[in-house]
């Protein structure tokens, strides 16, 4: 996934700078979400919602994109 990408996404669902970067690790970096939250230095009960939220997001844009005009 493309930095631009993730961060549209990102902004499309308010993630905070910290709970972010934590997806972000786990998305494209391969980091669980305990270790994210370890090096994010937020608990892991917030970076497991917001990655939640996060892949939500990505699979209702993907089911939408079919739907909308180019």
């Amino acid at each position: 996934m493309k930095l631009d990408d993730f961060n549209q996404v990102a902004d499309l669902i308010g993630l905070k700078k910290r709970s972010r970067e934590a997806v972000w690790l786990m998305e494209v970096e391969g980091m669980t979400g305990y270790f994210a939250a370890q090096q994010m230095d937020i608990s892991e009960s917030t970076v497991s919602r917001a990655h939640t939220r996060f892949r939500l997001a990505l699979r209702k844009l993907n089911a939408l994109s079919s739907h909308l005009p180019l």
